[in-house]
């Protein structure tokens, strides 16, 4: 899924991956997964992570110092209802291979670790978040891989949690990703698809760059931005993302700036939990806004399953569930309450030819690295 939907058509994905994605060894791979969907997660205390090496992230600056809060205004004012509504989720786009000479960082490569939520502690200052909808009433938690409107509340995580990312790249084009804010040190991060900070789109946009007119959405719903727009004073990804846009690292994350009141994004929304080097199988409830068919964007939704290991795409991981684009970069949460979980995947990219499956990369230390780099900024 890249911005939306890195999806690949059947001829990109045969190129890709040569006789090793015959339809035969594909079959066998999805029957392997399948097996993982019933295995049960596997408990385990978190151990302390292994210090991340500063190489392992690239960053950008939206705006120097000086000139932050000017730029934060033009960006927010940039994204009208008629823009939010009109970007596009990119459906048609495909990914590109990752050259096996630069492969992703090795699946399980170190102890696993996480980092519990945060519940929000501070009303938003200002008006009081109105969404023009009824509240559904409570979670019904149930397997499904068909994605389905979330039916929790929706001033409560994970709907304030979890939002519409809108950028602009350097060719001028509107675009959509989704994505979560995430407890840290700062209180002021949000995970979502590498792609969805840097990159060319898998080929759909010339060049490739950071993106601009950055902005989080948290519980977008039709248009309506009821905790405000969020704008980044930096972008993150992976070194070996922005090198060569390897799938197994299509992770990135923002440094959010503080409102006009000067609150932090994660004490007015919450934030979830993080984790690391955990077994690709662990059962999660997988969020997002697709914006491909049968979905129309404009509202949060939900898959749950287990995670299986997906062989094809080096340090990738799968999921059972229907998603589109206009998802990339919606959190996978494992241990899931009702309300906080643990981001342990996003939703990174699809295959026209294996509907009702989405992949994300595998979260070890490059998801530690870039986590830990974004905490305390």
């Amino acid at each position: 899924m890249t911005s939306e939907n890195k999806s690949h058509d059947d001829e990109a994905a045969h190129a890709r991956h040569g006789s090793r994605f015959r339809r035969a060894a594909v079959l066998a791979g999805l029957a392997a997964g399948v097996a993982l969907l019933c295995a049960a997660a596997v408990p385990a205390t978190a151990a302390t992570a292994p210090t991340p090496h500063a190489s392992a992230v690239s960053g950008h600056a939206t705006a120097s110092a000086g000139a932050a809060s000017m730029a934060a205004k033009r960006t927010v004012a940039y994204w009208t209802r008629a823009r939010m509504l009109s970007a596009r989720n990119g459906a048609t786009i495909t990914s590109r291979s990752a050259p096996d000479s630069h492969a992703a960082s090795a699946r399980v490569s170190g102890p696993t670790g996480r980092v519990g939520g945060s519940v929000p502690d501070q009303a938003l200052a200002g008006p009081s978040p109105r969404i023009p909808a009824p509240d559904r009433g409570g979670v019904k938690p149930q397997f499904g891989s068909v994605g389905s409107p979330w039916t929790g509340n929706f001033y409560l995580p994970p709907a304030t949690t979890t939002g519409k990312v809108f950028f602009t790249t350097h060719d001028g084009g509107n675009w959509v990703c989704s994505g979560s804010t995430v407890n840290s040190n700062g209180k002021d991060s949000v995970i979502t698809a590498g792609h969805c900070v840097y990159g060319n789109l898998g080929g759909e946009v010339p060049g490739e760059g950071w993106h601009t007119n950055w902005v989080f959405v948290p519980d977008y719903y039709y248009g309506y931005a009821p905790y405000g727009m969020w704008t980044a004073r930096q972008l993150w990804t992976l070194t070996n993302y922005v090198n060569y846009q390897d799938e197994g690292d299509d992770i990135g994350g923002a440094v959010i700036n503080t409102n006009a009141y000067g609150q932090h994004i994660v004490n007015v929304v919450g934030g979830q939990g993080f984790a690391w080097n955990w077994p690709a199988s662990e059962y999660v409830y997988d969020f997002g806004y697709p914006a491909g068919a049968p979905f129309n964007g404009q509202t949060l939704q939900y898959c749950n399953g287990s995670e299986f290991g997906w062989p094809y795409v080096s340090s990738t991981m799968g999921l059972a569930c229907n998603f589109t684009g206009g998802s990339s970069g919606g959190p996978w949460l494992m241990s899931f309450n009702g309300e906080f979980g643990y981001i342990n995947g996003v939703n990174d990219f699809t295959y026209t030819s294996l509907p009702g499956y989405i992949f994300s990369a595998y979260f070890g230390n490059n998801a530690d690295a870039l986590y830990n780099t974004m905490a305390n900024l």
